[in-house]
């Protein structure tokens, strides 16, 4: 079944991996990266692919920024060689005319699903349109791609923004990394009777520069989070979403990872829990942000997404929803 209809199904469990593209300038990089994903394709639906930018926020670079290969590029090859989905990111606004690139990204290199991304800041001024006014632009002469967008749980009056953007178009949207479950359980309640997927997306936590790049990424990160996921203290955050602590030596990789894993279950049942009487579909993103974490990353979408299976399932509808994708004859 096509990415495009399993999204249109709610009864039908859609994961999601996320993976940074490899450096552009290191030999068999690329290479390197197939082979890795062949471990995904049994766990995965599609492999999200975002663009890295070197952007200039106020804080202070975590890590040096290196090009990396253009999303699409990668993607190309992922369809033809693994047989798995894509999805690409694109920042719309940096042209001024998004329809190119996109029809180009269709034709050229297959790709039908795109998630529209706008500005790192909204005090900026940038050349190109928003994502709605991308959306619409895109929808109405190539209304065979499948857009999304990205929300932001804990931002204001972002229940109204996603439904802004599903009106133009965006039919399923994917969440900064969820290190907490306060802000999305209140965002999915607020979107009762949405028909958009919104995908819950996490990433294993192994190290310190682990949230250090987090942050500067601008993830919604308690502060007292690297006490707890890195040497495994007490939390002051909601006991609802922190585990108890792990039995295992506080500051280990394989003691941080654990805590991340439970962390994320906990999150991900919390929602479950607390959904409204007719939630938006959900999906299951598992975010790859550095090499180091990559078999952390595969044992987390294994982890998270049988469990996130059996509890789709065990809330199916008879029927699928409708929204405002339009198919091509």
């Amino acid at each position: 079944m096509p990415l495009k209809d399993k999204l249109l199904d709610a009864s039908v469990p859609v994961r999601f991996f996320e993976l940074v593209p490899p450096v552009a300038e290191k030999p068999g990089a690329v290479e390197a990266t197939l082979a890795e994903l062949k471990k995904v394709r049994h766990l995965a639906d599609a492999v999200n692919l975002p663009e890295i930018r070197d952007e200039s926020r106020s804080a202070p670079r975590t890590a040096r920024f290196v090009q990396r290969v253009e999303p699409r590029l990668l993607g190309a090859r992922i369809l033809h060689e693994l047989d798995v989905e894509v999805v690409v990111n694109r920042g719309v606004v940096y042209e001024p005319d998004p329809l190119p690139w996109a029809e180009e990204t269709h034709s050229d290199f297959g790709i039908q699903n795109i998630v529209l991304v706008g500005g790192e800041s909204s005090k900026l001024s940038y050349p190109g349109p928003s994502v709605v006014e991308a959306a619409e632009q895109i929808r109405s002469a190539r209304p065979e791609i499948c857009l999304g967008g990205i929300t932001i749980p804990s931002r204001p009056h972002e229940a109204d923004r996603i439904r802004h953007k599903n009106a133009a178009g965006l039919v399923f949207f994917t969440t900064q990394i969820l290190f907490d479950s306060n802000d999305i359980v209140w965002l999915i309640q607020q979107l009762n009777g949405l028909e958009a997927r919104v995908f819950l997306s996490f990433a294993p936590v192994s190290h310190p520069r682990d949230l250090e790049f987090l942050r500067w990424l601008g993830a919604d990160i308690p502060a007292d989070l690297d006490r707890f996921l890195l040497r495994g203290e007490a939390s002051d955050s909601d006991s609802s979403s922190a585990p108890a602590k792990s039995a295992s030596e506080p500051g280990s990789a394989g003691s941080s990872l654990d805590r991340s894993l439970d962390l994320a279950q906990r999150i991900l049942m919390d929602v479950f829990d607390n959904l409204p009487p007719d939630p938006p579909p959900l999906g299951l993103n598992v975010e790859h942000i550095n090499q180091r974490n990559f078999r952390p990353a595969l044992r987390m979408l294994e982890h998270l997404g049988s469990l996130y299976t059996n509890l789709v399932a065990a809330r199916a509808r008879p029927a699928g929803f409708q929204n405002n994708l339009v198919t091509s004859s």
